[in-house]
C-alpha cells in the first residue's frame, strides 16, 4: 500500500533544470543516466561478444537501453530503489517452485470445456 501525502520534500525530483532557457527538452532523472549508461553498455558488450559491430547495430543498441531505462526508471522511486527492484526480480526469478505433477489442465474446443489430469 502506497499512501500519499502533501510532504514536498519527496515530491523534488531531482533532475537537471540548467541555465535558464537551455534545460533540455526532456525530463530525466539523474540515476537514469547512470543505469542507462550501464545497460547500454552491457548491449555493446553483448552485440561485441555475438560478433555484431557497426554503426546501426549500435545505434539499435542506444534505443533498447533507452527503452529499457525507461521501463525500470518507471519502477524506481524515492521509496523503491534500483538494487531493491533487482533483488526483488532475483527472487521471484529463482524462488522455489512447485512442480507441475499435480496440475490440471483446461482443454477448450468448440463445443465444451473438459479438465484432464
Amino acid at each position: 500500500m502506497q499512501m500519499h501525502t502533501d510532504d514536498e520534500l519527496y515530491q523534488v525530483d531531482d533532475v537537471f533544470l540548467g541555465p535558464r532557457g537551455q534545460t533540455w527538452p526532456f525530463r530525466v532523472r539523474y540515476r537514469a543516466y547512470a543505469i542507462g549508461g550501464a545497460v547500454f553498455g552491457a548491449i555493446i558488450a553483448v552485440e561485441m561478444w555475438v560478433g555484431i559491430v557497426g554503426l546501426w547495430p549500435a545505434v539499435f543498441g542506444l534505443l533498447t537501453a533507452i527503452w529499457l531505462t525507461q521501463r525500470a526508471m518507471d519502477h524506481v522511486d524515492h521509496e523503491r530503489t534500483i538494487r531493491s527492484a533487482a533483488t526483488t526480480l532475483w527472487h521471484e526469478i529463482t524462488a522455489p517452485r512447485r512442480g507441475r505433477s499435480g496440475a490440471t489442465r483446461a482443454r477448450m474446443s468448440l463445443t465444451s470445456v473438459r479438465r484432464t489430469r
